[in-house]
């Protein structure tokens, strides 16, 4: 077990520097511009985040890019996109249960998950009016 865990461990570091030599890292203040079309700036910022929180993990001089694919592009556990939803929710006070359903094909990209989260928040707004 321990050495499929080590197995598993030095594959995903490859990955983080993979993609770290691939693309440019942008800072807080340029990853908040750069989403600024797809969303407003208290999301991007929740969004920066989490992901430079998960990307933190794996020792590289990695921050996270609206294009990148959370799923495919970095060893991220699917299961905490459910925990990063459930923070959105409290953090800007929305109904778990009423947010809208992620939609059906979508890449799950950086950018394709600040803009649901805040075209969800921008709809329950709406409906709470």
């Amino acid at each position: 077990y321990l050495l499929l865990w080590a197995y598993t461990s030095r594959k995903w570091k490859r990955q983080a520097v993979a993609l770290a030599a691939r693309r440019l890292s942008p800072d807080r203040n340029h990853f908040i511009e750069l989403l600024s079309d797809d969303c407003e700036g208290d999301v991007a910022a929740f969004v920066w985040e989490i992901f430079t929180e998960e990307y933190s993990h794996w020792g590289v001089e990695l921050t996270p890019h609206p294009d990148d694919d959370y799923l495919e592009d970095m060893p991220i556990d699917p299961e905490n996109q459910s925990d990063w939803f459930d923070d959105f929710c409290v953090a800007f006070a929305v109904s778990y249960d009423d947010f809208p359903d992620w939609p059906r094909g979508a890449a799950t990209t950086v950018r394709n998950y600040a803009r649901w989260l805040s075209d969800g928040r921008r709809l329950l707004a709406r409906s709470a009016a």
